[in-house]
């Protein structure tokens, strides 16, 4: 199997006078192409086709990122999406080798970073990754008539008293929060004066406290390079 490192996003700025390009960064990672080579196995009273089309039509069906493990990395998962063509040869008739080509995103996720912990005020989280993580969040405002704070480090994330009260989700990588039963609060959640303002995780320990808030959920979603 071939080992894929992500891109960098760069321009390049050629100026007059000056031996080397201005470098401008777009902060993020391209998207790399990863193909998992599989040998099929033809079973009994079933034709390799038939083997290959229900497999195909399982891998490729999704338009959306899903998480794919593979046993290699028992400790990560990716996320991939199916979507393009390959081929094998049926040499044998006994079986096939073929491989699955999928777009993955330039990281991969732990899988321990999937479990939600309850976190009081003042407690700390580490981040056992070299790279920052982009969490989810729920928690239930207890006031609809001052904004709640989040703080991460010291950095302030600030939550709008317009977004009312009850339990809210923030999901840090996509820039999208909602209340029970779908109530769209994003703006008075990521939106503040300097911007737009996730909540991200760095490597190491976190130290976490808020106001105006209860019942404090983190997701961390910790991750690390994809190859």
């Amino acid at each position: 199997m071939d080992f894929v490192i992500p891109q960098a996003s760069l321009d390049f700025t050629e100026v007059d006078g000056r031996s080397s390009d201005v470098i401008h960064d777009k902060g993020r990672l391209k998207d790399i192409e990863k193909s998992f080579p599989v040998r099929i196995y033809k079973e009994k009273d079933k034709t390799i086709a038939a083997q290959l089309r229900n497999i195909a039509g399982w891998l490729y069906l999704s338009r959306e990122y899903e998480p794919l493990l593979f046993s290699e990395y028992n400790e990560y998962f990716y996320k991939a999406l199916g979507y393009s063509g390959t081929s094998g040869k049926d040499l044998t008739r006994e079986w096939l080798d073929i491989d699955f080509v999928f777009k993955c995103q330039p990281y991969v996720f732990r899988l321990d970073g999937e479990d939600e912990r309850d976190i009081l005020n003042g407690q700390s989280i580490t981040n056992p990754e070299i790279f920052t993580s982009l969490p989810i969040i729920s928690f239930n405002k207890t006031t609809a008539a001052a904004d709640s704070n989040i703080y991460i480090n010291g950095q302030q994330f600030r939550i709008a008293k317009e977004a009312g009260v009850g339990i809210i989700t923030m999901d840090c990588e996509n820039g999208i929060a909602y209340k029970d039963g779908g109530v769209n609060v994003s703006k008075q959640c990521f939106l503040n004066t300097d911007g737009y303002n996730p909540i991200i995780l760095k490597p190491g320990k976190n130290e976490i406290s808020f106001n105006n808030i209860n019942q404090f959920k983190i997701k961390p979603r910790w991750r690390n390079l994809a190859v």
